[in-house]
């Protein structure tokens, strides 16, 4: 086989050029890295976490290696702040929610959270190798469309982190809020499962990613502040608290959310679109 070390460099030399001059190259060509880099990863791990299937600490796993690896190959920073905020004996943790790219904020600082669990749409569990390792890592899968399944989904899930003093990762969202400096309503899923097993609620929150637009085909390297809020009690709350409950995180949230997004970007000199 004809092989040319010329040409070679010169497809490098191209790719390299067209990298940092059209931004559009740029997005598809860090999703794709991104996308790569997880699957690739989950293939290698299939094998270790098999041996301790559905166990939480199989993403500690996951995380030392993924994280440093993902932030280092897209010149990406995540900045946790109060993380003595976490409740170690058993919370559920809301976070907004505005891309894939929130995996990222989870995996690098998810040995902080130690024994955290996430619920997500039944649909990623067939998301090939990484739908596999998510089931192996202990995500708890629910259906969306079926209200009934997703109540006893959810209830069991209560009591798995009240047995296992777990943390359970939840966005409250349901779905991506991408390119816009607010929040969507939040679903009574998350606080459901708190009010009904008595657990406080750990609002997390991500700054806005001023770095990434979806419609003008931008993602560049950047930063991420991931904010702690002191936990949310529930002791003693019902099912009739439950719409007060969700405005008061949804509003505390929101103020954070503002503040560490106009901090983040003007720091980085980048005005977020609104």
């Amino acid at each position: 086989m004809f092989f040319s070390w010329d040409v070679l460099l010169v497809s490098l030399v191209v790719l390299a050029i067209t990298y940092e001059t059209q931004p559009w190259f740029r997005y598809y060509f860090r999703f794709t890295l991104y996308i790569s880099i997880v699957m690739l990863t989950a293939v290698f791990l299939i094998p270790i976490a098999m041996f301790r299937p559905g166990n939480v600490h199989n993403t500690v796993l996951v995380a030392y290696f993924l994280g440093p690896l993902l932030n280092a190959l897209l010149g990406m920073k995540v900045h946790l702040r109060n993380p003595e905020n976490f409740v170690n004996d058993g919370s559920i943790i809301c976070a907004n929610h505005q891309s894939c790219l929130d995996f990222l904020g989870m995996i690098t600082h998810w040995p902080t959270m130690e024994r955290c669990a996430a619920i997500a749409k039944k649909e990623v569990n067939y998301i090939g190798p990484f739908g596999y390792v998510a089931g192996l890592c202990g995500t708890i899968f629910i259906k969306r469309n079926k209200a009934h399944d997703s109540h006893a989904t959810m209830n069991e899930a209560a009591e798995q982190v009240k047995q296992k003093k777990l943390k359970l990762w939840i966005f409250p969202e349901g779905t991506r809020n991408s390119g816009k400096r607010d929040m969507l309503p939040f679903k009574k899923g998350a606080f459901y499962i708190a009010i009904n097993a008595q657990l406080p609620i750990s609002p997390v929150v991500y700054s806005y990613y001023y770095f990434l637009d979806h419609k003008q085909k931008r993602f560049d390297p950047g930063e991420i502040v991931m904010t702690v809020l002191p936990p949310v009690s529930t002791k003693g709350m019902t099912m009739e608290d439950l719409p007060e409950l969700m405005e008061r995180v949804r509003n505390m949230m929101l103020e954070v959310y503002q503040s560490s997004s106009d901090e983040i970007s003007n720091a980085n000199n980048a005005q977020p679109s609104s």
